[in-house]
Formats: structure tokens, C-alpha cells, sequence
């Protein structure tokens, strides 16, 4: 008789979500309790604006577009730490994207 170890681990996990005994928890391979992506289970959320960054320091002309000339520039992370910076002309919303370098370590 063979059974894969896709069903072991559903039959650990049909009890209902964090009821795992310990001990069978520290036996699993992951040693996790719960059925969910690594990636969700950060605490740390990536990828979003936090409080401490706010555009206080703008001028009025620049607020509402008035005076061509400000302008905003942001990065953009992807996967694998590569970027692009992106400039954007406020008044026109023309934008150039610029390829950045990746930095190692």
C-alpha cells in the first residue's frame, strides 16, 4: 500500500485550523502549524506607504499644478531587487522611467 505525504498532511490538518498538537507541529517538516504561504505570514507588509512618508514640504504652486517645473519621483521595487525610478512632471504628467542598478548584499 502506498500513500503520498500530500495525504499525511491533509489528515494532520483536517482538524481544524491551529488545533495541531505541538508536538506533531515540531515533527513537520516546515514547522508550522498552519497551511499558509510563508509569504503571508510575515508580519512585515512590503510593497506599501507607511505613515512616515507624507509630502508635507510642498509648495502651493506645485500643489495644484499650476507652474510647470516640480516635479515627483518615486522607486519602484519588483522581484529580485531589481527598481526603476520613476520621475513625473506634475503640471504635464509626463513621466520617465529610469533603470536602476541593483544593489548587492
Amino acid at each position: 500500500m502506498r500513500i503520498s505525504h500530500e495525504a499525511i498532511c491533509q489528515s494532520l490538518f483536517i482538524e481544524g485550523r491551529g488545533a495541531l498538537k505541538r508536538e506533531l507541529v515540531t515533527c513537520l517538516r516546515t514547522g508550522r502549524a498552519l497551511r499558509e504561504p510563508r509569504a503571508r505570514s510575515r508580519n512585515k507588509p512590503q510593497g506599501h506607504v507607511t505613515a512616515d512618508v507624507v509630502l508635507i514640504g510642498r509648495p502651493a504652486e506645485a500643489d495644484d499644478r499650476a507652474v510647470p517645473g516640480h516635479g515627483e519621483g518615486d522607486p519602484i521595487i519588483g522581484t529580485g531587487r531589481s527598481a526603476i525610478g520613476a520621475l513625473v512632471e506634475r503640471s504635464s504628467r509626463s513621466t520617465l522611467l529610469a533603470h536602476l542598478p541593483r544593489l548587492d548584499g
